[in-house]
This record gives C-alpha cells, sequence and structure tokens, in this order.
C-alpha cells in the first residue's frame, strides 16, 4: 500500500474513533442541536452515516466487483431529509455501530484495492468522473465540517460547567459577556469571560471593563478560550497592552474508564468544613482572606458538591472539590501537601472524587490544568483524562498582581 493511500485511509478512518468515543457521552448530548436552527447530533452521524452507505453500495463496492458505477445525481434535500429521520428514530448505540461498520466496510474494500482499481476513474450514471482518491479527500473533509462543530458542541458546554463549578462573589452580564469579582482571588472568578456575541462597539465596550475592575482596584483580566466573542479580540488585547499568562489545558475523562480508588482514609463533606479548609489553606499557602473568599464562593453554590480530604494516620495529604452538573464532575483544587507528593495520594483523591461522582449519577468528569505543570499532567494522564481545548489569561495591570 501506497504512503498516501495509508494516509488517507487513515484519515477517513478517525471518523470511527470519534464516533466510538461519542458513543459513550449521555443521550441528551446527542439530542442538542449543534447550533441554534441547525442538526442535532444524532441527526449528522445519521447524514454521514447514510452517505456512506450510498457511496460503498453505488461506488465502492462496485468497483471491487468490476461492474459500473450506480452513483447518480440525487434530491439532496430529499436524501438528508431521510437520513435526519432515521437518525431521530434510531437508539444511540444502533447508531454507533451501524456508523462505524459502515465506514470500517469502505476503508476495508478500499485497502484491498489494486493499484489499478484505486488510481482508475470511473464513470457515473450521469456520465460524470469519479476516483477514489478524489472521494476520500472529500469525505475526509466533509467530516471535519461536522465534527468540529459537535466538538465545539461538547466543549462550550464544559466551559459554561466550569464557571459555575467555580463561582465568582458577583457576576455581571454586560452585552454577552460575563464580568466576574471575587476580592481578586483566583484569574477565574475575577476576569471578563466573553462567551457570547456583543452589539457594542469592541474598544468601548474593554474600556468600560477597565473601568469596572479599576473601581474594584483589581487588574482588567480576559479568559481568552476558543469561544471568545468577537473572534480577533486576543489580538485586539495584546495590541492594547494586554500580557498573555497561565496557559491551561481542559481535560476530560469517562467515567466508565476509570479505576476504584484503593486508599481507604478519606473524608467526603458535602460543605466546606472548617477542617476541609484548614487542608487546603495549608497546602495551597491560602491566606485569611482567601480561605474566606473560597468558603463564601462555595457556600453559595446550587450544585451538589463533594469537599475530599486523603488522610493518612488520620493526618490530611491532599484534599479537592468537586462539584456536579449535567452528569458531569468538575475538579478544582486538587492540592497534596508539599512534603507528601510523589506517593501517589493525588491520585487517590481524584479517583475518590470520580467514585463519589459515579456514585450520584455522574457519567464524564471536567478539570483544568496549568499547561506547564508536568506533574500535575502526568497525574491525570494516568487516570484516562484527555486534552479537550485550551485557555489563557490576557492581563492589564493597573494595580499590583
Amino acid at each position: 500500500m501506497s504512503a498516501e493511500k495509508e494516509q488517507l485511509l487513515s484519515a477517513f478512518g478517525r471518523w470511527n474513533a470519534f464516533i466510538a468515543d461519542l458513543g459513550k457521552y449521555d443521550e441528551r448530548y446527542w439530542n442538542q442541536s449543534v447550533a441554534s436552527g441547525k442538526w442535532s447530533v444524532r441527526e449528522v452521524v445519521a447524514h454521514i452515516l447514510k452517505w456512506d452507505e450510498y457511496f460503498y453500495k453505488a461506488a465502492i463496492s462496485k468497483i471491487e466487483e468490476g461492474i459500473p458505477l450506480a452513483i447518480q445525481h440525487l434530491d439532496y434535500d430529499q436524501f438528508n431529509d431521510a437520513a435526519k429521520e432515521y437518525g431521530l428514530s434510531t437508539p444511540v448505540t444502533e447508531l454507533v455501530s451501524e456508523a462505524i461498520a459502515s465506514r470500517q466496510r469502505i476503508i476495508h474494500t478500499i485497502a484491498a484495492f489494486s493499484e489499478e482499481q484505486y488510481g482508475g476513474v470511473y464513470m457515473d450514471v450521469d456520465g460524470q468522473p469519479f476516483e477514489t482518491v478524489q472521494y476520500l479527500k472529500d469525505f475526509i473533509w466533509h467530516d471535519n465540517h461536522h465534527v468540529e462543530p459537535i466538538k465545539r458542541l461538547l466543549q462550550l458546554r464544559i466551559e459554561e460547567m466550569s464557571l459555575n463549578g467555580w463561582p465568582a462573589l458577583q457576576t455581571v452580564l454586560y452585552d454577552g459577556w460575563f464580568m466576574r469579582f471575587a476580592a481578586g482571588y483566583t484569574k477565574r472568578s475575577n476576569s471578563v469571560h466573553a462567551l457570547y456575541g456583543q452589539t457594542y462597539m469592541l474598544d468601548t465596550k474593554i474600556s468600560e471593563c477597565e473601568r469596572r475592575y479599576s473601581m474594584q482596584n483589581l487588574n482588567t483580566v480576559f479568559k481568552v478560550t476558543p469561544f471568545i466573542q468577537p473572534a480577533n479580540l486576543d489580538e485586539v488585547l495584546a495590541a492594547r497592552g494586554y500580557e498573555r499568562m497561565d496557559q491551561t489545558v481542559i481535560k476530560t475523562v469517562h467515567l466508565t474508564d476509570v479505576k476504584k480508588p484503593s486508599h481507604v482514609d478519606v473524608w467526603l463533606e458535602d460543605e466546606p468544613t472548617e477542617n476541609w479548609l484548614d487542608a487546603l489553606t495549608v497546602f495551597s499557602g491560602l491566606s485569611d482572606m482567601q480561605r474566606a473568599i473560597t468558603q463564601n464562593m462555595l457556600e453559595q453554590s446550587p450544585l451538589i458538591k463533594c469537599f475530599a480530604t486523603l488522610q493518612v494516620n488520620g493526618i490530611p495529604v491532599a484534599a479537592g472539590y468537586a462539584a456536579i452538573e449535567d452528569g458531569w464532575v468538575g475538579l478544582y483544587d486538587i492540592v497534596t501537601d508539599v512534603n507528601e507528593r510523589s506517593k501517589g495520594y493525588g491520585e487517590q483523591l481524584v479517583l475518590h472524587l470520580l467514585h463519589w461522582g459515579k456514585e450520584q449519577g455522574a457519567t464524564e468528569s471536567y478539570l483544568m490544568v496549568v499547561k506547564n505543570n508536568e506533574a500535575a499532567n502526568r497525574l491525570y494522564d494516568k487516570i484516562g483524562y484527555i486534552s479537550q481545548y485550551e485557555y489563557w489569561y490576557r492581563v492589564k495591570s493597573s494595580v499590583p498582581l
């Protein structure tokens, strides 16, 4: 097999890995529209499945058998409407199984093509040329055209949940942007989150954010995600002198893929108790004010919460916090005693929080980790977390950081 053929088939096969992973998500995700007024996830998957079936029967199998192609002009609206109806009426498990089997059948057949079959130019019923190489290239593009909005749908929901999971003391909604305030403790809770569209002039809007943070004696901080509105906001902030800081990775894991914890000495509580706050304060080096802000923020959260403290011989060695929303358990402030690191306590703490989440009905988990924190990334990769997207902050210093 030529290198080009192998590369194209590999790229064409990425759809199967994507669908296999997609099949692990809750059905409500499959029922979501990829954007306002657009198809649902299950309709998109059925759309691609039906085109795979059509091209296998009308072209790929014909080339294999050495008989004329049956491809002809179709009423695309009618074809797509039938595919959408199939997607809505077919269970997700069947859609996943059929989508993978149909794509794999095409890959297996093309892989077995002779060089003459693979490189041949064939005429369809309408007298139009069909080439296997161009077919693969076209549908790899077609896959990506649909896959990216599905990924973005999931990622944007995670971003929203992460804001809820680690709240602020006050939030101001301003023309599609969220300005969050928490007396300066953590950038996440003291920054502008430009998630949605805008109507005001951009320079005017940024200046108003700067004014409001200055009134609180805070630096103006923007969280820059793949979803920022407008899309050029990062470049505009850089031109205004904002410094880029703290590149961070959002990672996720399916809870079905996570093992159970083995360390049994752990306290799991539904409120930030004094003992939990004591451990977090020591391990994270919080000031009295930061401790009070943390307690205030987390006590007010309406989400289902868990505050975990891992102990050895009755002495705390690691602490962390989790919150559940929409079947997802988000992890925050996972920290181990500096004198007890590299002993597996962080892993056991995370596994306890994930196991707790499963008991509450959660099926997925997300967390945030600074990209250059090699030890933390190794830990989360070991547990099974995979990267979804990255974000960073843009900071304009008007008061001491």
